[in-house]
């Protein structure tokens, strides 16, 4: 009793598990997310170089994405790209390329960067926020331009036309006069090389006489040095008599200082005088300030003025509200409205009651025990049939494995016990 129990446990226990291995399968490959933060948007491209579903999107060389489906269209194909991080802020001008790469010519998306940085990541709206710029950064439902960058396809192209140019009669004849053209410049070069040997040689014997005009040269710039520094001593001479010169006039020097006090002093009483023209002139500033005034509470006047009609513009603005509102509720109070509400309510209670019926001949028939004995009965029948094929099995591969009679034909009258079926319980 206790072994049967275990079995049928074993069953329903394998039973659930596989379900659910099934279902979870399943919502893997449609790429369900619990919790979605990803963000999608559409780049149109002209070619896309065979890439499929799935591929990665890669932004820096690191792999953010992927891609969620494709289109093909009369003027291109769509591709809609997932972002698996929504904290993730892609530039608006940011490059979108089809690439391909690797030994086996993988294809993916690179998304390259900008040169101008976005400036304060942390104060920009994310992209699912309904508040998210586009002209910043890639928002959700967005669609850009994308290109063709590397592809296996190109270079084949490119290697094609190579060859054909390189194939091409008149390149080749082009070809054999560069590398004639070539040879004649390698011997003009080697001619001209000879002939800088020969000037070297020349300018060598040149160089002697124009050594000594050189060292005579020296000789007398040091002769101009000495002269020089006979100068500098004079000069030297002159400002020591300078100073001689100062020390006898400095009487004078301070007679001049003195006058230069008196003149400050006539100045001060000057200041004295302009004073009175000062306050007559704080008096004029006041007056001003008066009028500045005035003209600032006329400003104050235009001012209520606006405000007077923006209250106008927010009145007619609740009259159109009102109107709305009016409209809306009579629509509501419509009975063809009514009507079709009330039928899809009946819709969704007959929809209910057929579920619940479902669900009771379901709960009849897993709870009936005829059942889950015949049930039992046909795995346990089912395992039997499997150890006796495996045991017809081997016997087949020993009676391969025999040598043949005399007569040609194999032996048969072998001792093989018969392969017995477990009787159902």
């Amino acid at each position: 009793m206790r072994s049967r129990t275990l079995r049928e446990g074993s069953l329903g226990l394998f039973i659930i598990l596989g379900l659910s291995l099934f279902a979870i399968a399943g919502l893997w490959l449609r790429g369900f997310q619990a919790g979605r933060k990803s963000y999608r948007f559409v780049a149109e491209f002209d070619h896309v170089a065979g890439i499929q579903a799935g591929a990665t999107v890669r932004y820096r060389g690191v792999t953010v994405g992927r891609v969620t489906s494709i289109a093909p269209g009369p003027n291109g194909v769509d591709m809609e790209i997932e972002i698996a991080s929504s904290d993730l802020l892609l530039p608006s001008g940011v490059k979108i390329e089809v690439n391909q790469g690797g030994f086996i010519g993988e294809t993916a998306i690179d998304l390259l960067p900008v040169a101008i940085p976005i400036r304060d990541p942390g104060q920009i709206a994310k992209p699912l926020d309904n508040r998210c710029d586009p002209s910043i950064i890639i928002c959700d439902g967005d669609r850009l331009q994308g290109q063709l960058g590397v592809s296996f396809d190109q270079l084949t192209r490119a290697s094609l036309q190579f060859t054909r140019a390189f194939s091409d009669p008149a390149f080749l004849n082009e070809l054999q006069t560069l590398l004639k053209n070539t040879s004649g410049a390698t011997a003009e070069i080697s001619a001209l090389a000879k002939e800088v040997a020969t000037l070297t040689e020349l300018f060598q014997g040149e160089v002697a006489p124009l050594s000594a005009a050189a060292l005579t040269t020296a000789t007398s710039a040091d002769r101009a040095v000495n002269n020089i520094n006979g100068t500098v001593d004079r000069v030297n001479q002159l400002v020591d008599n300078v100073n001689q010169l100062v020390e006898s006039n400095r009487g004078n020097v301070v007679a001049t200082l003195d006058s230069v006090n008196q003149l400050g002093q006539e100045l001060s009483l000057s200041a004295a005088a302009l004073r009175p023209l000062l306050l007559e002139a704080d008096t004029t500033l006041s007056t001003v300030n008066a009028s500045l005034t005035q003209f600032e509470r006329s400003t104050a006047l235009s001012n209520i003025d606006t405000l007077v009609a923006n209250a106008i513009i927010l009145s007619e603005n609740a009259a159109l509200t009102s109107a709305n509102l009016r409209d809306l509720s009579a629509s509501l109070n419509d009975p063809d409205t009514l009507l079709q509400l009330q039928l899809t309510l009946d819709s969704a209670r007959t929809t209910f009651e057929n579920v619940e019926k479902i669900t009771s001949d379901l709960d009849d028939l897993t709870g009936d025990p005829d059942f889950r004995e015949n049930l039992r009965r046909t795995v346990n029948g089912l395992s039997s049939l499997v150890s006796a094929t495996q045991q017809l099995d081997q016997y087949a591969q020993i009676i391969r494995t025999l040598p043949p009679t005399p007569d040609g034909s194999v032996a048969r009258d072998l001792d093989l016990p018969a392969p017995a079926l477990a009787p159902l319980p």
